[in-house]
């Protein structure tokens, strides 16, 4: 851990890719805002450059000059204004993580903003816990909406939930063969599907599961572990309304929360209460190992327990 104390210094090192964790009820725009301003007020609180000065010629023609070096009052603070400004700061989020949304955010400041679209073009899967509730449903899937429909769910057990959730994947498994352009009935699919690791899109493509397992059943409350890609916080809200109608009751999202973002996990994020600019420079050296790990943007096999991949391609910034 390096302790910066010089402006200049800490403005030079604030490049690349770090990792905070997202609250809930938070839009990512506002994210930015508040990051982008605890960076400026924690740089104007450190030693700045030193200021410039002029070359002043004083006396007159006829008679003796003297050159002596002056004070420059259009490059003082009061009349600039603070060393450093939002305006000054570039900032990116590698994925726009949805408003009821918390957990691993992954962002890229200054030159390392540049490796926001390389790692996003990278297709990195993502793995969330969502949160639901039986016996009930509302319009907007989410449990702060309005109240639609009640229903009975006492006769849901461990077993029925599981049931219901294998067509699902079974499903998706199927959908991401055609990204591969392979015939369902082909050897090559029945290869691609034995083979170990999972099939990856390498362009845009409609939300994927890769894993949704059952973690935990205490009625009405339930939580889910998915892995998908492509998706969308609507989408999750939506998987949790459809499971619901698939056991003939209903259920409600109440909770989304990201726990990895291809190799970022929670135990690279930052809380709100560590968003500053020592904080956020030690992690981008922390993160830095992890740009050359994430995986080349083509149809590829992958394995979601892989914590490393070795990509030459891929050089990180900053």
């Amino acid at each position: 851990m390096k302790i910066v104390r010089y402006g200049p210094e800490a403005w030079s090192l604030l490049n690349g890719v770090f990792c905070v964790y997202k609250p809930v009820d938070m839009t990512i725009g506002f994210l930015r805002k508040v990051i982008v301003g605890n960076l400026c007020r924690d740089l104007n609180q450190l030693l700045p450059r030193p200021q410039s000065r002029i070359v002043s010629i004083e006396g007159s023609v006829g008679g003796e000059l003297s050159v002596q070096t002056k004070e420059n009052f259009a490059d003082h603070t009061l009349v600039l204004g603070p060393r450093h400004q939002p305006k000054d700061i570039r900032l990116s989020w590698v994925y726009h993580c949805d408003k009821n949304t918390s957990g691993v955010c992954v962002l890229g400041v200054n030159s390392g903003s540049r490796m926001t679209e390389v790692i996003r073009s990278a297709r990195l899967i993502r793995t969330y816990t969502i949160s639901g509730e039986l016996g009930k449903a509302t319009d907007t899937h989410y449990h702060d909406g309005k109240v639609v429909e009640k229903s009975k769910f006492g006769y849901v057990t461990r077993g029925k939930m599981q049931r219901a959730l294998m067509p699902t994947q079974a499903a998706h498994q199927r959908s991401s063969l055609s990204f591969l352009g392979l015939n369902l009935h082909s050897q090559e699919a029945y290869e691609a599907l034995s083979a170990e690791g999972l099939v990856r899109p390498g362009e845009k493509s409609p939300p994927l599961l890769y894993g949704i397992n059952l973690v935990d059943l205490n009625p009405p409350h339930f939580t889910l572990e998915v892995s998908c890609i492509n998706e969308t916080g609507q989408y999750l809200h939506t998987l949790i309304h459809d499971l619901g109608i698939t056991l003939k009751t209903n259920a409600v999202c109440t909770q989304t929360r990201c726990i990895r973002y291809g190799p970022w996990t929670l135990q690279h994020a930052l809380l709100r209460k560590h968003w500053s600019l020592q904080h956020i420079i030690n992690n981008t050296a922390e993160c830095r190992p992890l740009v050359h790990s994430i995986s080349p943007s083509s149809p590829s096999l992958v394995n979601l327990d892989e914590r490393e991949i070795d990509c030459d391609d891929i050089k990180s910034e900053g």
